[in-house]
């Protein structure tokens, strides 16, 4: 029954109704009511022969998978709004929502206990901890190998010696943040992948992408974000035509901005390294166009520490083709200038070695 007098609200149960759902439809109606309202619940005592039924208060808070926190169960009415700000900062703020009745009269050390219980519990991926008078339970599951020793040693610090609680946390390796990451040569495959089906283009003699290639982008983004920081290398490709030097500095241009783009999108990029081996490196007859157009191409590998050291070393005594090595180039090119714009330069005039001219290279690069 339920009657209103102003503000003041009354909700007295039927004594047939369980504990545990009096008390949840109260903690919620407490959420929900604004805070000029008052509510005053009662659940009439068990008759003589149900006397048995009475239940010990408890309070459970259930985190889903989808980090979502409900609250149930008695809190101390005092100690009611402590309680969900305690939850809203162990969890996300808007996934708590507590449905906890306050009360009165309850164990001691209740609200010490209870905040305990929510610390413990934010160990977990998902799972429940519930507190009675004799014991505090956690159970569930964690992506967090040491888990349950460090909800033991909380759980002994905040309850003290001789404190009872029990502990079922299991170990899922895919809840891991960090063992469920793929392999580095998984995300290498995954992003060639990508790129058999769809190739990074760019026009005659440009840095930029072609237009279709920002959904691929989007891709090989994605495949990097699941993988972590991994320690990988861009390569930028040309074919033969042209100048050699012009077409490392163009490959390693065309490296960097994918790099770029992919700083765009929010991709951890400290461990990746954009470089241009020009045409040093062909896959295919360089005497076709279709070989051609195979060995212009942005490639994605992987490096592995003892690579990393080596690349360094062949950087530092100036073997490599790092992004100051092509500094240094452009400069030696014409002060100011960039690589790309350096070898567009070279497209007005044929060189006296009867090489082909820098602009016949764009135009199929």
């Amino acid at each position: 029954m339920v009657t209103f007098s102003d503000a003041d609200i009354s909700l007295v149960a039927d004594e047939t109704v369980a504990q545990a759902r009096f008390d949840d439809i109260v903690g919620s109606l407490e959420s929900a009511l604004p805070e000029a309202f008052a509510l005053h619940a009662v659940l009439p005592e068990p008759t003589e022969e149900d006397a048995g039924a009475g239940e010990p208060p408890e309070f459970i808070a259930t985190l889903s998978p989808e980090g979502l926190v409900q609250l149930r169960g008695r809190v101390a009415g005092a100690d009611r709004e402590l309680i969900d700000s305690f939850a809203r900062a162990r969890f996300s703020s808007e996934g708590v929502h507590m449905a906890a009745r306050a009360a009165k009269d309850l164990p001691e050390n209740w609200t010490y206990r209870t905040l305990a219980a929510l610390d413990a519990l934010s160990y977990l991926s998902h799972g429940v901890a519930q507190v009675t008078p004799d014991d505090l339970s956690i159970t569930g599951a964690t992506g967090e190998a040491g888990a349950g020793n460090a909800i033991s040693g909380v759980l002994s610090e905040k309850l003290g010696k001789g404190a009872r609680f029990s502990i079922d946390v299991e170990y899922v390796e895919a809840l891991d943040p960090v063992a469920s990451l793929p392999t580095p040569e998984e995300c290498e495959t995954r992003i060639a992948a990508v790129q058999t089906e769809h190739k990074i283009t760019f026009g005659p003699g440009s840095t930029t992408i072609d237009p279709g290639g920002s959904d691929i982008m989007d891709e090989i983004a994605t495949i990097l974000k699941e993988c972590g920081e991994i320690t990988l290398e861009i390569g930028g490709h040309t074919d033969s035509q042209g100048r050699e030097v012009m077409n490392q500095r163009l490959s390693l241009a065309r490296a960097e901005t994918v790099l770029n783009e992919l700083r765009m999108r929010r991709v951890l990029t400290g461990s990746i390294t954009a470089v241009g081996y020009g045409e040093s490196q062909p896959i295919a007859d360089n005497d076709t166009e279709e070989g051609r157009e195979a060995n212009r191409r942005i490639e994605f590998n992987v490096i592995v520490p003892e690579e990393v050291a080596a690349r360094q070393e062949a950087l530092a005594t100036g073997d490599g083709t790092s992004e100051e090595q092509a500094e240094a180039d452009a400069g030696d090119a014409g002060e100011g200038e960039t690589a790309a714009e350096t070898g567009e330069a070279a497209d007005a005039a044929p060189s006296p070695d009867s090489e082909t001219q820098e602009g016949t290279a764009d135009e199929q690069d």
